[in-house]
């Protein structure tokens, strides 16, 4: 039986400068507590975590990295078609209330 791997591949990651522009400009916007998703439908998931300037110290902006990217790599085969900028505001209370707002990109 073929084994499913879990690992985040990098054409998922957003790359294309002009894209997201067009997301932040063009896109449609989802408030939350601790972030905002801007995100526009497209054949294909992918994403960009971005930050508000001078908001937290590299590690912890590296931290929310990593834990986005975990949230992301288990469901990568459950998110819906979009291109998306995370984009956080500010430092979440825990974990599980970054998972919760992620959880929006499930469900679009």
């Amino acid at each position: 039986m073929p084994e499913i791997k879990f690992k985040l591949n990098e054409f998922i990651k957003l790359k294309d400068k002009e894209l997201i522009n067009y997301i932040f400009k063009q896109g449609s916007k989802k408030p939350q507590r601790v972030s905002v998703i801007f995100y526009v439908q497209s054949p294909r998931f992918k994403f960009l975590i971005t930050f508000k300037k001078r908001l937290l110290n590299s590690v912890k902006r590296n931290k929310l990295k990593r834990q986005i990217r975990e949230f992301i790599r288990l469901n990568q085969y459950s998110l819906k078609k979009i291109n998306c900028a995370i984009l956080i505001v500010k430092f979440p209370a825990s974990r599980v209330q970054l998972f919760k707002e992620l959880e929006f990109l499930l469900t679009i």
